[in-house]
This record gives structure tokens, C-alpha cells and sequence, in this order.
């Protein structure tokens, strides 16, 4: 499997004083290098500037050559002064294929000219200060957030059936997520799914069962809702899933499911779950984002916490329940979780021993739920939703918390859950804001690129502490 790369890529652009007369030249270039290694050492792929830029040409000539490298974030470092007439420039010809420039300077006289500058002619830029390790870091949050902007651009989601059990809250106006968002919406109706299901050969069929029977830990098979034929009839839809996605170019999907598929076929639990997974029969792979009931704002929130995160898996999950006397908040979803949060282990076999199998509570045609526990981890929660046509996000960072498999029964027992804790007043102010009742998210920390992320995007942010 061809593996898919991460790392932002950052464009580091020296910018000098264009007077020969003034010292300091030489060391101009020198400080350029050393931020170069200091900015290398955060993960990102960091290109600079083969010269000191002295003038608007020679700025258009560099940050060209860069962007056609295809830098998501540009850089002006600004080590002692230049003419912001330059800085302006280069944030010009940057900015046409960038969603933004960062402008850092040692000298604050050097670096404040350039940036009132570019607030004056109206450029988007984020002014930096302080050591350059910390700065470092705020750049590679800042060029996580550009990536995942660049990489949304031109891309297509997948939105296979229409709208499920009459929830408005997972539609969206194509035409609003590609003006926004860049995203193209295209939809292939559930037949198709079908068609494919049932075109597979027993064979294949038979490696994918197996590669999942011998690893879950537990199969609740009862002889009704969930049999070996139904079990094997969700990975025909995963398999079908997997091949619409890859022959259509998608890079990231939904599917409805309900009723359809979980009253005529099989629920699609299962399959959403494996798709979702970083791993299945065949090794490792690509994780690709799908949303249960077909969640369209749900999957956009899904796909940037991917690629704000390097590529990890994320979830959807329904707000539950809440303990008020533990002061925790259960969140869980029939199959939207992909069985790699049962452990967050890179050996799938470690995830699938905490994954219990068990007998769905919808869908009149049955079929497996994937239940689990998550870890104590922390994690970034989510969620895209719109008020009167304008997208908001409602975003925590929480750590979750390992609750006994026996208190899910106060929830809905054969879902996988992650478990967080929260004070009651936060728990409110989050139910009274979210304008939905799907949450998102992924492991890890990963709160100020989403902030970031939406700055870019005009798109209000709601923070909410735990």
C-alpha cells in the first residue's frame, strides 16, 4: 500500500534589507538557516529560500518557485528589517495559491512594519513573536490547519443515499459545502451498494470474515439478529463501500443506511466501522472517513480531524447520556467508530481482542454492533453545524475515561463508546450550542489548527472546557 503523507509543507522565505550599505547582511542569511533546523525538527517538510530576499522581483521569483513545490503555509522571516513594500510582495504572490502567510521577525521594529503592512492593504497573515523553539510549534499548528484547508480543496465527497430518518441536521447544500469548503458533493444511490454486495466471491468474502472473527473478542451470535450469514452479509457491504470509494475518487463518504440497508439487507455497522479503520484483511491502509445516516457536515468535521492529525482515525458518535453524580458524559454510535479506538494500538489485533461483536438494537434485517470502551486518552471533540445557513464548530479537548462494559446498559449497551468527563455546567452550555446531536473526534490534541482552521474559513468558533 502506497502510504499517504501528512507532513505539512512549510515555505521558509528570508526577507533582507535591500540597502548594501547596512551591516548585518551576512548574519541575515545565518539566522535564516538556523530557524530552518529548529522548524525541520517539528515533522513538517520545509523548503527556504535559495537567497536573501532584497526586492519585489526577487520575491515574486522565490515564493513562486515555492508554491509550485506546493507550500501550504509561507513564512516571511524577517531577521532584522526589510522594506515592508517586499513583505507585502511576497504575501501577494503567496496568497494566490496559499490560504495564508505567517510573518516572524528577531526585531520588533523590522517585523512590525511589515505586518501593520499587510493589515493595512487587508492580506490574511498571522504576526509571530518570541523564541524561535516556541514559535516553531505554532507554526506547525498553523501549517496543519493550511494543509488541511489545501487538501479539502478539489476534493469529493461521496454521499451514498439521501437523507436518513428525517434528520435535517446531516443534509447540507452542495453548492454552500463547495463554496465554503472546496468540496464537491456526489451522490450514488444505495443500490449501488447492493448490486456490489452480492458480486463478490465467496472466497474473498470468506478471508475477511475470518480475519475478523479470529481476532474480535467476543461474537454474541444468537441466532436471529446476528447469525455468521448476516456477519458476513456487513463485510459484502464493506467490500462494496471499499470499491465505490476508490473507483469514484472519493475521499471521504457517507452512508445512509437507514432503513433501507438495515431493514432489507443488513445493517452497515461493520462496514462503516472497517472503512473508518486504519486496517482489514488485506494489512494496512488508509483510513477513509465515512459517516453513519449519511452526515454530510459530520463527515467535513470527520476529514479535518484526519487531516489536522496526521492521518489518524475519527469517529461519530451520538451524545448519550449523563451521569450527574460521576460527572460523565457517555457518547457512542452504533458502527460510525472505527475498532481502532478500542485501543488506539497500531496492531489491529490489540484493538479487535477489546471488540465485542454483538447483536444490533435497529434495523429489522440485524446484523453485528462493534461495542467497546475507549481508553483513558485525550481527545479532540467536534462538530460542524449551521444556524440559519452560516457553519459554526463546536470544539473540546477532553480526556476520556474507562467505565466497566456493564455500565453501558444505562446507555445503549452493544455500541462502542467513548466516555468523557465533564462538570454539569459544561455539559449544558454544550447541549444549549451544538446544533446537532452528532459529536466527532480524534486522538490527541489537536484544538488550536481546528481554531485555526476556521479562522481561515470565516467559520465561528464555540469553545467549550471541559
Amino acid at each position: 500500500m502506497k502510504s499517504v503523507s501528512y507532513a505539512p509543507k512549510l515555505a521558509l522565505v528570508t526577507l533582507g534589507d535591500p540597502r548594501e550599505e547596512v551591516p548585518w547582511r551576512e548574519e541575515e542569511a545565518r539566522r535564516g538557516v538556523g530557524l530552518f533546523h529548529i522548524l525541520s525538527s517539528t515533522g513538517m517538510e520545509v523548503r527556504a529560500s535559495e537567497i536573501v530576499v532584497r526586492s519585489q522581483k526577487e520575491a515574486e521569483a522565490e515564493v513562486g518557485r515555492l508554491l509550485e513545490w506546493g507550500a501550504d503555509l509561507v513564512l516571511l522571516y524577517i531577521p532584522i528589517w526589510t522594506y515592508p513594500s517586499i513583505t507585502v510582495r511576497a504575501a501577494e504572490v503567496a496568497l494566490k495559491r496559499a490560504p495564508l502567510v505567517a510573518v516572524y521577525g528577531d526585531v520588533l521594529s523590522g517585523l512590525l512594519a511589515s505586518a501593520g503592512a499587510l493589515g493595512q492593504v487587508g492580506l490574511r497573515k498571522v504576526v509571530l513573536w518570541g523564541p524561535a523553539g516556541e514559535v516553531a510549534g505554532r507554526v506547525a499548528k498553523l501549517a496543519r490547519a493550511a494543509m488541511a484547508a489545501r487538501r479539502l480543496e478539489g476534493s469529493t465527497f461521496g454521499m451514498i443515499g439521501g437523507r436518513a430518518l428525517g434528520m435535517y441536521t446531516v443534509t447540507a447544500d452542495p453548492a454552500q459545502v463547495k463554496a465554503v469548503f472546496g468540496v464537491d458533493v456526489e451522490h450514488v444511490d444505495q443500490l449501488e451498494v447492493l448490486k456490489r454486495a452480492e458480486s463478490f466471491s465467496e472466497e474473498l468474502v470468506e478471508k475477511h470474515f475470518r480475519w475478523l472473527a479470529e481476532r474480535a473478542g467476543r461474537i454474541a451470535y444468537d441466532g436471529r439478529v446476528l447469525t455468521e450469514e448476516k456477519l458476513k452479509r456487513q463485510i459484502r457491504v464493506y467490500l462494496a463501500l471499499k470499491s465505490i470509494v476508490r473507483e469514484r475518487g472519493f475521499a471521504f463518504c457517507g452512508l445512509k443506511c437507514q432503513p433501507e440497508l438495515s431493514d432489507g439487507y443488513v445493517n452497515a455497522c461493520v462496514a462503516v466501522a472497517l472503512l473508518n479503520d486504519p486496517y482489514d484483511a488485506e494489512g494496512a491502509k488508509e483510513p477513509v472517513v465515512c459517516s453513519c445516516e449519511s452526515d454530510v457536515d459530520g463527515a467535513l468535521t470527520m476529514q479535518l480531524l484526519k487531516l489536522v492529525s496526521g492521518g489518524k482515525p475519527t469517529t461519530l458518535m451520538d451524545l448519550l447520556v449523563y451521569d450527574w453524580e460521576r460527572q460523565l458524559l457517555f457518547m457512542g454510535n452504533c458502527g460510525g467508530m472505527a475498532t481502532w479506538f478500542a485501543e488506539t494500538s497500531p496492531k489491529p489485533e490489540e484493538n479487535l481482542r477489546g471488540v465485542h461483536l454483538l447483536p444490533q438494537i435497529q434495523g429489522k434485517a440485524g446484523g453485528a454492533a462493534t461495542q467497546y470502551v475507549a481508553p483513558e486518552r485525550t481527545f479532540t471533540i467536534a462538530r460542524l453545524y449551521r444556524v440559519a445557513g452560516r457553519y459554526r464548530m463546536v470544539l473540546m479537548v477532553a480526556k476520556s475515561v474507562r467505565v466497566d462494559r456493564s455500565e453501558l446498559k444505562r446507555s445503549m449497551e452493544p455500541w462502542p463508546h467513548i466516555v468523557v468527563r465533564m462538570r454539569p455546567e459544561s455539559v449544558r452550555k454544550l447541549v444549549e450550542t451544538v446544533g446537532a446531536n452528532h459529536l466527532h473526534a480524534v486522538e490527541g490534541d489537536y484544538g488550536e489548527e481546528l481554531k485555526a482552521l476556521c479562522w481561515l474559513k470565516g467559520i465561528e468558533v464555540h469553545e467549550i472546557e471541559p
